[in-house]
């Protein structure tokens, strides 16, 4: 959902741990990767003279429209030799040039390439096929983000990424690569957020305080320095998207959508180069934000899709149609399904399987007072007006949602920004209570699952909670809760100011803040 204004907005989060060759510790307050330009806008490529070491290109000149080199907004900097970072050995290295060698033959190659161009893509690709996502919890030493923009939307989400465990290991089990290893790249987004992880360094975690018998516990935790993501603004503008329009409000689940779709497209072209015949890997297919609309749903015959017949119960059969969607591990962490099955006066039932990263909840009716409320709207049945035939005939129709398959990770956008005739787009302040443990109950499940999860499999803990501050629809504020191990405990995050708060202020309502999108861990996996 598109949010229009002049100020700025939006964030988001996710958990595990991958015990690889990147894991260690720095001091705290280092900041492995010191940003050189303190220019927040990311439409400004940074100019950075070739390395010394580096041979010097024979190519022709660069057009001055052009910026001398991508890969400096990735590798703007070395980190330091205390960060906890992958150091990998690459044996590739530019031609040496001849007499004998043609110009383009000698030219090193830098910034944005496809991956067929990039010789160390099938590395990361082999090291993605084989990793196991690990969700155990890691205890971080908290830093807040440096906002000299409109990025309070980007910085909370970033916040609520790093407090997702499976997501952390991830990205620490990929290896950051210096300019001078790597002078060009296929992966930017994967390359900047394996640097944004290894900003963060590992903090011991405390034992129980111990306390006499009515005394309060009184926690605190010391955050390292605050520094300003700069290589993640860029992003915007590097990788074409509609979040960069000028004019454009910014809005924390659509930027959340852009980061999870684009290192699963990363993703699925590093899978091409292992699987090159594979036909499957050509189709875009990440999940969309918020459902189609019906008529495109039930269409038959578009795009790359497998259909078969299944026999339900009390021995009802259904045609079920999915399309292809192609597992990455963004999708082991984020990835559900929802069934939508369409019901016909004397047809079989029509479904359709749709992937989701964040399950988009109505909320506008006044029945609607919790999250257990949403979801049973979101699966209650409903009927569909004005459908027709191929034929231009209209018929009765019915439609039902429920939910396929649930991930490790469930995000629950609350859709608060909603679009009247009269006064364009509005806000929601409505407070919707939320619990700290969430069960999915059977009721929501299809009816072909209800009974293969175990309630362990279905029962999710909160831990990271994106704010959205303000009335206004076209501008406010983005903060995000999170629970940190260490602490055994929740932080506020508000940019760079990081403070501990208790578990009641995560729940409470009040007036100035809504929860915007709530971040849960499945329990089996904590």
């Amino acid at each position: 959902m598109a949010l229009r204004g002049p100020q700025e907005n939006l964030g988001v989060a996710n958990g595990q741990i991958l015990e690889s060759l990147c894991e260690g510790s720095a001091a705290n307050g280092v900041e492995p990767h010191t940003v050189e330009s303190t220019d927040s806008d990311p439409a400004k490529a940074e100019s950075t003279s070739p390395p010394a070491d580096a041979p010097a290109s024979v190519a022709g000149p660069t057009p001055v429209s052009q910026p001398k080199s991508w890969a400096s907004l990735f590798h703007d900097s070395k980190p330091s030799s205390s960060s906890p970072v992958a150091s990998v050995e690459t044996k590739y290295s530019p031609p040496a040039t001849s007499p004998l060698v043609s110009e383009k033959q000698a030219e090193v190659k830098e910034g944005l390439v496809p991956v067929s161009e990039d010789p160390v893509a099938i590395k990361i690709a082999e090291l993605l096929e084989n990793v196991t996502l690990i969700h155990k919890p890691v205890s971080l030493q908290p830093r807040g983000l440096i906002n000299k923009g409109n990025w309070c939307y980007i910085n909370a989400t970033l916040q609520a990424l790093v407090a997702c465990p499976p997501m952390y290991h991830l990205m620490k089990f990929i290896p950051l690569y210096s300019k001078v290893q790597r002078p060009c790249t296929s992966t930017p987004m994967i390359d900047s957020f394996v640097r944004l992880m290894n900003e963060f360094t590992n903090m011991p975690v405390p034992p129980k305080p111990r306390q006499a018998l009515g005394d309060k516990i009184v926690r605190d935790i010391r955050p390292g320095a605050a520094f300003e993501p700069t290589y993640i603004y860029r992003l915007l503008t590097v990788i074409k998207s509609s979040l960069s329009e000028k004019g454009r409000q910014e809005d924390a689940e659509e930027y959340l959508g852009f980061i999870l779709n684009g290192l699963h497209e990363e993703m699925l072209n590093l899978k091409k180069l292992l699987s090159p015949n594979n036909e499957k890997l050509t189709v875009s297919n990440g999940p969309k934000s918020h459902l189609e609309n019906e008529e495109e749903q039930e269409e038959p015959g578009e795009g790359s899709e497998d259909e078969w017949e299944q026999v339900g119960p009390r021995n009802k059969t259904s045609v079920t149609r999915q399309a292809d969607f192609v597992q990455t591990p963004i999708t082991g962490i984020f990835g559900g399904h929802i069934r939508s099955v369409v019901y016909q006066q004397s047809s079989k039932e029509s479904a359709t399987l749709q992937p989701f990263f964040t399950l988009q909840l109505d909320i506008q009716s006044d029945k609607i007072r919790t999250v257990q409320d949403a979801l049973e709207s979101l699966v209650a049945r409903e009927s569909v007006q004005g459908y027709t035939t191929k034929t231009k005939q209209e018929v009765e129709i019915s439609r039902r949602v429920t939910l396929e398959k649930l991930p490790p990770v469930l995000v629950l956008h609350l859709k608060r920004f909603v679009y009247e005739k009269t006064g364009g787009c509005q806000k929601l302040i409505k407070n919707i209570e939320y619990p700290v443990d969430l069960e999915i109950s059977k009721e929501l499940l299809s009816p072909g699952v209800k009974n293969k999860n175990f309630k362990c499999h279905r029962t999710y803990r909160l831990f990271a909670v994106v704010y959205h501050h303000g009335s206004s629809a076209t501008g406010g504020h983005y903060t995000t809760d999170v629970f940190q191990i260490g602490l055994n405990g929740w932080l506020r995050i508000d940019d760079q100011t990081v403070k501990v708060i208790n578990q009641y202020q995560v729940v409470k309502p009040t007036a100035d803040r809504t929860a915007y999108l709530l971040y849960y861990r499945r329990v089996d996996l904590l």
